[in-house]
């Protein structure tokens, strides 16, 4: 195989890069080049010289030298390609990332397939929508229909166009679902993420309300390219306890059944996220952690 571009000064290089990336059957928002420069601001790109297949490299410096480490809040990068990529072209760029780099973690997407033992595989959680709300909702668990009758008990409403700043105020202050609330830095990254999710027409702030008219959860989703990510997902203890967060799943699922849309939760480390999608029906699939070059 020809060598590939590698390109440190990607100013002029996103315009192909993000039509690659776009146009990629694999392709994930986490790897647009504006989601890159706000999680990996140093970030590089290998690229075939016709930019056809594109991986971006999420570069950081640790003690003077370059290292590879996945960023928060981008969980699957890798080979994108207008083709889906052979395991020779993803072994090909694996083999030529600079072997100055030293490797701490680089996660690929689930399209990308190596050999086992050189990675560890993550999970993702994914429901597919297209089927009719009715068919989707008869295999909901039981946990889910308890919680969603729960909710209907107290009576929850909806909004699906809350602002960034009331879903991070509200995640920051009152947050009880996470494992842990979220620290000013990764308050000013999702800031950033979500403003310009929504500048692009690829997110949207749900939010879950009481009789009363208080928050009471949100769910931030991006939506690009056929699959919408639950990327950060809040709630009160009121919230947690009248099944706020099934509550929006719920409502999301019977706005877009029929579509062309997959649900997902790519964190693999937000087991309860993903362990509630499951009650609603999904599936999981893997995707590989690059251990080492050797």
């Amino acid at each position: 195989m020809r060598p590939l571009l590698h390109i440190t000064n990607i100013s002029e290089s996103t315009g192909v890069y993000d039509k690659c990336v776009g146009s990629a059957p694999n392709g994930l928002i986490y790897a647009m080049s504006w989601y890159m420069d706000i999680v990996c601001p140093g970030w590089e790109i290998l690229s075939t010289d016709d930019h056809t297949s594109v991986m971006p490299l999420p570069v950081s410096r640790s003690f003077g030298r370059k290292v590879l480490r996945q960023p928060e809040f981008a969980w699957q990068l890798g080979v994108f390609s207008t083709q889906v990529p052979s395991p020779e072209v993803i072994q090909h760029f694996i083999r030529s990332i600079p072997p100055a780099y030293r490797l701490r973690k680089l996660c690929l997407n689930k399209f990308n397939i190596v050999n086992g033992s050189r990675a560890r595989f993550q999970n993702t959680a994914e429901l597919d929508l297209i089927r009719p709300y009715g068919q989707i909702r008869a295999r909901y668990g039981p946990a889910a229909r308890k919680r969603l009758e729960l909710a209907s008990s107290r009576s929850l409403s909806y909004l699906s166009n809350i602002s960034v700043h009331d879903m991070l105020m509200f995640a920051y202050k009152l947050d009880l679902f996470g494992k842990q609330r979220l620290n000013p830095r990764q308050i000013s990254v999702l800031r950033l993420i979500a403003t310009n999710a929504i500048r692009y027409r690829s997110g949207q702030v749900w939010a879950a309300y009481d009789t009363y008219n208080n928050l009471i959860a949100t769910i931030l989703f991006l939506v690009f390219r056929g699959r919408a990510s639950m990327l950060h997902a809040a709630a009160s203890s009121e919230g947690v306890e009248s099944g706020g967060i099934e509550y929006i799943i719920d409502r999301f699922i019977e706005m877009n059944a029929g579509e062309n849309l997959v649900l997902c939760v790519d964190n693999p480390s937000n087991r309860k996220l993903m362990d509630l999608l499951n009650g609603f029906g999904s599936g999981i699939f893997n995707f590989p952690c690059l251990r080492s070059f050797s």
